[in-house]
Protein backbone atom coordinates (compact mmCIF):
# COMPACT_ATOMS: atom_id res chain seq x y z
CA UNK A 1 0.00 0.00 0.00
CA UNK A 2 1.38 2.89 -0.74
CA UNK A 3 -1.04 1.87 3.63
CA UNK A 4 -21.96 -0.44 10.29
CA UNK A 5 -23.03 -1.43 7.24
CA UNK A 6 -22.19 -4.88 5.95
CA UNK A 7 -19.55 -5.57 3.41
CA UNK A 8 -21.87 -6.53 1.21
CA UNK A 9 -23.78 -7.67 3.94
CA UNK A 10 -25.28 -10.62 3.84
CA UNK A 11 -22.31 -12.46 2.17
CA UNK A 12 -19.92 -11.43 4.96
CA UNK A 13 -22.53 -12.90 7.59
CA UNK A 14 -21.98 -16.10 5.34
CA UNK A 15 -18.67 -15.62 5.05
CA UNK A 16 -17.81 -15.75 8.64
CA UNK A 17 -19.80 -18.51 9.52
CA UNK A 18 -17.44 -20.58 7.03
CA UNK A 19 -14.69 -19.12 7.84
CA UNK A 20 -13.23 -22.49 9.52
CA UNK A 21 -14.80 -24.47 6.79
CA UNK A 22 -11.98 -25.29 4.02
CA UNK A 23 -13.87 -26.58 1.38
CA UNK A 24 -17.37 -25.45 1.75
CA UNK A 25 -19.09 -24.55 -0.78
CA UNK A 26 -20.46 -20.98 -0.64
CA UNK A 27 -24.35 -20.23 0.34
CA UNK A 28 -25.87 -17.86 -2.23
CA UNK A 29 -29.56 -18.15 0.10
CA UNK A 30 -29.82 -14.64 1.19
CA UNK A 31 -27.26 -12.99 -0.41
CA UNK A 32 -27.51 -9.48 -1.88
CA UNK A 33 -27.89 -9.22 -6.01
CA UNK A 34 -24.25 -8.25 -6.67
CA UNK A 35 -23.18 -11.67 -5.44
CA UNK A 36 -25.60 -13.74 -6.26
CA UNK A 37 -24.53 -12.60 -9.49
CA UNK A 38 -21.38 -13.60 -9.36
CA UNK A 39 -21.76 -16.76 -7.39
CA UNK A 40 -24.61 -18.45 -10.08
CA UNK A 41 -23.89 -20.76 -13.40
CA UNK A 42 -20.50 -20.54 -13.05
CA UNK A 43 -18.08 -23.22 -13.86
CA UNK A 44 -15.19 -24.47 -11.07
CA UNK A 45 -12.07 -22.31 -11.78
CA UNK A 46 -10.01 -23.45 -8.94
CA UNK A 47 -7.47 -24.79 -11.03
CA UNK A 48 -7.74 -22.90 -13.32
CA UNK A 49 -4.00 -21.92 -15.27
CA UNK A 50 -4.54 -18.15 -14.52
CA UNK A 51 -2.66 -18.24 -11.38
CA UNK A 52 -5.28 -15.25 -10.40
CA UNK A 53 -8.25 -16.89 -10.90
CA UNK A 54 -6.69 -19.81 -9.32
CA UNK A 55 -6.38 -17.69 -5.62
CA UNK A 56 -9.61 -16.35 -6.27
CA UNK A 57 -11.49 -19.23 -6.62
CA UNK A 58 -9.47 -21.18 -3.55
CA UNK A 59 -10.76 -18.03 -1.83
CA UNK A 60 -13.76 -18.16 -2.20
CA UNK A 61 -14.02 -21.76 -1.88
CA UNK A 62 -13.64 -20.98 1.92
CA UNK A 63 -16.23 -18.37 1.86
CA UNK A 64 -14.02 -15.11 1.10
CA UNK A 65 -15.40 -12.55 -0.67
CA UNK A 66 -13.18 -11.70 -3.28
CA UNK A 67 -12.32 -8.04 -4.94
CA UNK A 68 -10.07 -7.87 -7.91
CA UNK A 69 -8.15 -5.16 -7.18
CA UNK A 70 -5.52 -3.02 -10.22
CA UNK A 71 -3.93 0.34 -10.95
CA UNK A 72 -6.69 1.58 -13.11
CA UNK A 73 -4.65 5.20 -12.69
CA UNK A 74 -2.16 4.18 -14.16
CA UNK A 75 -3.67 2.14 -17.06
CA UNK A 76 -5.92 5.47 -17.79
CA UNK A 77 -2.86 7.58 -17.76
CA UNK A 78 -1.34 5.35 -20.09
CA UNK A 79 -3.83 6.28 -22.88
CA UNK A 80 -7.23 4.43 -23.93
CA UNK A 81 -5.37 0.88 -25.35
CA UNK A 82 -3.69 0.70 -22.08
CA UNK A 83 -7.04 1.27 -20.20
CA UNK A 84 -8.95 -0.83 -22.49
CA UNK A 85 -6.81 -3.47 -22.02
CA UNK A 86 -6.75 -3.94 -18.23
CA UNK A 87 -10.69 -3.25 -18.39
CA UNK A 88 -10.89 -6.33 -20.64
CA UNK A 89 -9.01 -8.21 -18.13
CA UNK A 90 -11.41 -7.03 -15.44
CA UNK A 91 -14.34 -7.78 -17.42
CA UNK A 92 -13.30 -11.81 -17.64
CA UNK A 93 -11.88 -11.47 -13.92
CA UNK A 94 -15.67 -10.14 -13.22
CA UNK A 95 -16.81 -13.65 -14.40
CA UNK A 96 -14.89 -15.60 -11.67
CA UNK A 97 -17.64 -16.95 -8.66
CA UNK A 98 -17.39 -15.13 -5.63
CA UNK A 99 -16.04 -11.67 -7.03
CA UNK A 100 -17.92 -8.59 -5.45
CA UNK A 101 -16.04 -5.78 -7.22
CA UNK A 102 -12.89 -4.04 -8.03
CA UNK A 103 -10.67 -1.88 -6.50
CA UNK A 104 -9.32 0.56 -9.31
CA UNK A 105 -7.25 2.90 -7.27
CA UNK A 106 -4.81 2.98 -4.60
CA UNK A 107 -4.44 5.92 -2.65
CA UNK A 108 -6.23 8.32 -5.45
CA UNK A 109 -5.38 11.71 -5.84
CA UNK A 110 -1.93 11.44 -3.59
CA UNK A 111 0.94 11.05 -5.35
CA UNK A 112 -0.51 9.26 -8.14
CA UNK A 113 -0.42 10.90 -11.29
CA UNK A 114 -3.95 12.38 -10.96
CA UNK A 115 -3.69 16.54 -10.36
CA UNK A 116 -6.91 17.80 -10.01
CA UNK A 117 -9.78 17.35 -8.49
CA UNK A 118 -11.66 17.87 -12.47
CA UNK A 119 -9.10 14.99 -13.73
CA UNK A 120 -10.15 12.65 -10.65
CA UNK A 121 -13.24 13.42 -11.93
CA UNK A 122 -12.61 12.64 -15.54
CA UNK A 123 -10.76 9.03 -14.09
CA UNK A 124 -13.63 7.54 -11.96
CA UNK A 125 -16.32 8.53 -14.63
CA UNK A 126 -14.62 6.37 -17.60
CA UNK A 127 -13.37 3.80 -15.20
CA UNK A 128 -17.16 3.39 -14.21
CA UNK A 129 -18.63 3.75 -17.17
CA UNK A 130 -16.31 1.23 -18.76
CA UNK A 131 -16.67 -1.52 -16.00
CA UNK A 132 -20.59 -1.02 -16.02
CA UNK A 133 -20.06 -2.03 -20.07
CA UNK A 134 -18.22 -4.98 -19.00
CA UNK A 135 -19.27 -5.87 -15.68
CA UNK A 136 -22.60 -4.02 -14.82
CA UNK A 137 -23.02 -6.00 -11.43
CA UNK A 138 -19.53 -5.56 -10.01
CA UNK A 139 -18.97 -2.52 -7.28
CA UNK A 140 -16.30 -0.16 -8.05
CA UNK A 141 -14.01 0.54 -4.61
CA UNK A 142 -11.49 3.54 -4.30
CA UNK A 143 -8.78 3.34 -1.91
CA UNK A 144 -8.00 6.78 -0.49
CA UNK A 145 -6.01 8.50 2.28
CA UNK A 146 -7.13 12.33 2.77
CA UNK A 147 -4.32 14.01 4.95
CA UNK A 148 -6.33 17.04 5.25
CA UNK A 149 -8.57 14.72 8.26
CA UNK A 150 -5.42 13.76 9.51
CA UNK A 151 -4.43 17.30 10.45
CA UNK A 152 -7.67 17.77 12.39
CA UNK A 153 -7.78 21.38 11.59
CA UNK A 154 -11.04 22.07 13.02
CA UNK A 155 -9.17 21.83 16.36
CA UNK A 156 -6.13 24.45 16.20
CA UNK A 157 -4.13 26.81 13.99
CA UNK A 158 -1.42 23.52 13.78
CA UNK A 159 -3.88 21.74 12.53
CA UNK A 160 -5.46 24.75 9.94
CA UNK A 161 -1.58 24.96 8.61
CA UNK A 162 -1.09 21.61 8.41
CA UNK A 163 -3.97 21.65 6.55
CA UNK A 164 -3.50 23.99 4.16
CA UNK A 165 -0.04 21.92 3.23
CA UNK A 166 -2.06 19.13 2.43
CA UNK A 167 -4.40 20.80 0.07
CA UNK A 168 -1.65 22.61 -1.44
CA UNK A 169 0.66 18.86 -2.24
CA UNK A 170 -2.66 16.74 -2.48
CA UNK A 171 -5.52 18.66 -4.37
CA UNK A 172 -7.28 15.35 -5.79
CA UNK A 173 -7.21 13.54 -2.25
CA UNK A 174 -8.89 16.68 -0.07
CA UNK A 175 -12.14 16.65 1.64
CA UNK A 176 -14.05 18.87 -0.42
CA UNK A 177 -12.57 16.93 -3.50
CA UNK A 178 -13.97 13.51 -2.02
CA UNK A 179 -17.04 15.10 -1.50
CA UNK A 180 -17.49 15.91 -5.17
CA UNK A 181 -16.44 12.39 -5.85
CA UNK A 182 -19.19 10.81 -3.55
CA UNK A 183 -21.88 13.13 -4.67
CA UNK A 184 -21.36 12.01 -8.48
CA UNK A 185 -22.46 8.74 -7.34
CA UNK A 186 -18.90 7.13 -8.87
CA UNK A 187 -17.70 4.90 -5.68
CA UNK A 188 -19.48 2.21 -4.95
CA UNK A 189 -17.15 1.99 -1.91
CA UNK A 190 -14.52 4.42 -0.07
CA UNK A 191 -11.44 2.45 1.28
CA UNK A 192 -10.48 5.41 3.55
CA UNK A 193 -7.37 6.27 5.52
CA UNK A 194 -7.38 9.07 7.85
CA UNK A 195 -4.22 10.61 7.47
CA UNK A 196 -3.45 10.42 10.68
CA UNK A 197 0.24 12.54 11.85
CA UNK A 198 2.77 10.55 13.90
CA UNK A 199 1.72 10.19 17.65
CA UNK A 200 4.86 12.95 18.65
CA UNK A 201 2.76 15.63 16.69
CA UNK A 202 -0.50 14.65 18.88
CA UNK A 203 1.11 14.92 21.77
CA UNK A 204 2.25 18.23 21.03
CA UNK A 205 -1.02 19.42 20.49
CA UNK A 206 -2.37 17.96 23.57
CA UNK A 207 -4.20 14.44 22.42
CA UNK A 208 -3.45 10.90 21.72
CA UNK A 209 -3.59 9.17 18.40
CA UNK A 210 -6.51 7.13 19.41
CA UNK A 211 -8.09 10.54 20.50
CA UNK A 212 -7.14 12.22 16.95
CA UNK A 213 -8.51 9.19 15.15
CA UNK A 214 -11.73 9.77 16.95
CA UNK A 215 -12.06 13.51 15.96
CA UNK A 216 -10.86 12.36 12.42
CA UNK A 217 -13.74 9.52 12.08
CA UNK A 218 -16.58 12.14 13.59
CA UNK A 219 -15.18 14.48 10.94
CA UNK A 220 -16.43 12.18 8.14
CA UNK A 221 -19.74 11.51 10.26
CA UNK A 222 -20.29 14.77 9.84
CA UNK A 223 -19.31 15.21 6.50
CA UNK A 224 -21.92 12.38 5.41
CA UNK A 225 -20.04 10.46 3.63
CA UNK A 226 -21.47 7.36 4.61
CA UNK A 227 -24.63 8.42 3.08
CA UNK A 228 -22.80 8.55 -0.07
CA UNK A 229 -21.13 5.57 0.06
CA UNK A 230 -19.94 2.21 1.74
CA UNK A 231 -17.12 3.23 3.77
CA UNK A 232 -14.33 1.44 4.86
CA UNK A 233 -11.10 1.98 7.01
CA UNK A 234 -7.64 0.70 6.07
CA UNK A 235 -4.26 0.42 7.80
CA UNK A 236 -1.09 -1.01 6.80
CA UNK A 237 -0.19 -3.33 9.95
CA UNK A 238 2.34 -5.78 7.54
CA UNK A 239 6.31 -5.17 8.50
CA UNK A 240 9.12 -7.04 7.38
CA UNK A 241 9.44 -10.56 9.11
CA UNK A 242 5.96 -10.27 10.33
CA UNK A 243 4.31 -8.15 12.43
CA UNK A 244 6.92 -6.78 15.39
CA UNK A 245 4.65 -5.44 17.96
CA UNK A 246 4.17 -6.21 21.73
CA UNK A 247 0.98 -7.37 22.73
CA UNK A 248 0.08 -4.03 24.17
CA UNK A 249 0.83 -2.63 20.87
CA UNK A 250 -1.13 -5.01 18.63
CA UNK A 251 -4.14 -3.97 21.49
CA UNK A 252 -3.16 -0.45 20.33
CA UNK A 253 -3.42 -0.62 17.03
CA UNK A 254 -6.58 -3.08 17.33
CA UNK A 255 -7.78 0.06 18.87
CA UNK A 256 -7.10 2.69 16.27
CA UNK A 257 -7.06 1.40 13.31
CA UNK A 258 -10.00 -1.64 13.47
CA UNK A 259 -12.38 -0.27 16.88
CA UNK A 260 -12.16 3.39 15.98
CA UNK A 261 -13.42 3.71 12.38
CA UNK A 262 -15.66 0.53 12.91
CA UNK A 263 -17.74 2.21 15.74
CA UNK A 264 -17.89 5.31 13.46
CA UNK A 265 -19.57 3.53 10.69
CA UNK A 266 -16.62 1.91 8.46
CA UNK A 267 -18.55 -1.18 7.38
CA UNK A 268 -14.59 -2.90 7.72
CA UNK A 269 -10.94 -3.05 7.76
CA UNK A 270 -8.75 -3.09 5.23
CA UNK A 271 -5.37 -4.39 7.00
CA UNK A 272 -2.26 -4.59 4.65
CA UNK A 273 -0.77 -7.44 3.70
CA UNK A 274 -0.64 -10.58 3.76
CA UNK A 275 2.88 -10.73 2.20
CA UNK A 276 3.89 -8.47 -0.01
CA UNK A 277 7.25 -6.96 -1.58
CA UNK A 278 7.59 -3.47 -0.45
CA UNK A 279 10.54 -0.74 -0.22
CA UNK A 280 13.04 -3.18 -0.68
CA UNK A 281 11.81 -5.72 1.69
CA UNK A 282 9.09 -8.38 1.89
CA UNK A 283 6.60 -7.43 4.80
CA UNK A 284 3.40 -9.80 6.03
CA UNK A 285 1.14 -9.84 8.58
CA UNK A 286 2.89 -12.95 9.57
CA UNK A 287 6.10 -14.39 10.24
CA UNK A 288 7.77 -16.77 7.24
CA UNK A 289 7.17 -19.78 9.50
CA UNK A 290 3.14 -18.55 9.57
CA UNK A 291 3.82 -18.65 13.65
CA UNK A 292 1.00 -16.52 14.98
CA UNK A 293 2.11 -12.99 16.72
CA UNK A 294 -0.15 -10.84 19.18
CA UNK A 295 -1.86 -8.94 16.08
CA UNK A 296 -2.83 -12.06 14.65
CA UNK A 297 -4.34 -13.73 17.79
CA UNK A 298 -5.96 -10.24 18.15
CA UNK A 299 -7.45 -10.26 14.38
CA UNK A 300 -8.74 -13.90 14.78
CA UNK A 301 -10.45 -12.77 17.91
CA UNK A 302 -12.57 -10.34 15.79
CA UNK A 303 -13.68 -13.12 13.45
CA UNK A 304 -16.72 -14.25 15.10
CA UNK A 305 -17.90 -10.13 15.92
CA UNK A 306 -19.37 -7.76 13.58
CA UNK A 307 -16.22 -6.23 12.13
CA UNK A 308 -15.35 -7.54 9.22
CA UNK A 309 -11.83 -7.53 8.35
CA UNK A 310 -9.98 -8.16 4.57
CA UNK A 311 -6.41 -7.98 3.43
CA UNK A 312 -4.49 -8.25 0.11
CA UNK A 313 -3.29 -11.29 -1.55
CA UNK A 314 -1.05 -11.69 -4.95
CA UNK A 315 -0.14 -14.99 -6.46
CA UNK A 316 3.33 -14.51 -7.28
CA UNK A 317 3.91 -14.20 -3.06
CA UNK A 318 1.81 -17.67 -2.74
CA UNK A 319 3.56 -20.84 -2.13
CA UNK A 320 3.88 -22.86 -5.07
CA UNK A 321 3.31 -26.26 -3.60
CA UNK A 322 0.08 -27.28 -3.41
CA UNK A 323 -0.13 -28.58 0.31
CA UNK A 324 1.61 -24.80 1.44
CA UNK A 325 -0.52 -23.16 -0.67
CA UNK A 326 -4.03 -24.47 1.02
CA UNK A 327 -2.49 -24.05 4.37
CA UNK A 328 -2.06 -20.17 3.68
CA UNK A 329 -5.76 -20.07 2.08
CA UNK A 330 -6.71 -21.85 4.86
CA UNK A 331 -5.27 -19.52 7.49
CA UNK A 332 -6.74 -16.32 5.69
CA UNK A 333 -10.38 -17.77 5.58
CA UNK A 334 -10.21 -17.96 9.18
CA UNK A 335 -9.77 -14.18 10.32
CA UNK A 336 -10.47 -12.23 7.11
CA UNK A 337 -13.89 -12.22 5.54
CA UNK A 338 -12.73 -10.71 2.20
CA UNK A 339 -9.57 -10.60 0.26
CA UNK A 340 -8.15 -8.08 -2.32
CA UNK A 341 -6.50 -10.32 -5.13
CA UNK A 342 -4.39 -9.07 -7.59
CA UNK A 343 -5.74 -8.89 -11.27
CA UNK A 344 -2.68 -9.18 -12.90
CA UNK A 345 -2.81 -6.20 -14.88
CA UNK A 346 0.67 -4.92 -14.52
Amino acid sequence: MRGRRALVPAVLLSAVALLGACSAAPQTGGVDPVTRHTQTARPDLSTSSDPYVHLASALHHRGVQVWFEADLVKAWLGGPAAFQTAVHRLGRLAKVPGVAGFKIADELGYHDGIESPDEALRFLTAAHRALHAVAPHAQVLVDMVVPELGCLPWLDAAGDSCAVNARSTSPAATVDAVTRYLRAGLIDRLDLSTGLLDASSYAARGLTLQAAQKDAWAEVDQLGWGSLTTLQARKALAAPGGYQGSTAQAGADVDTYIDIPADAGAASIDIWTWRQPYDGATVSLLAPSLAPNPLWDALARLRNGSTALLTHMTPSQMPTDHAAFDHECDLVSRVFAGVFVAAGTG
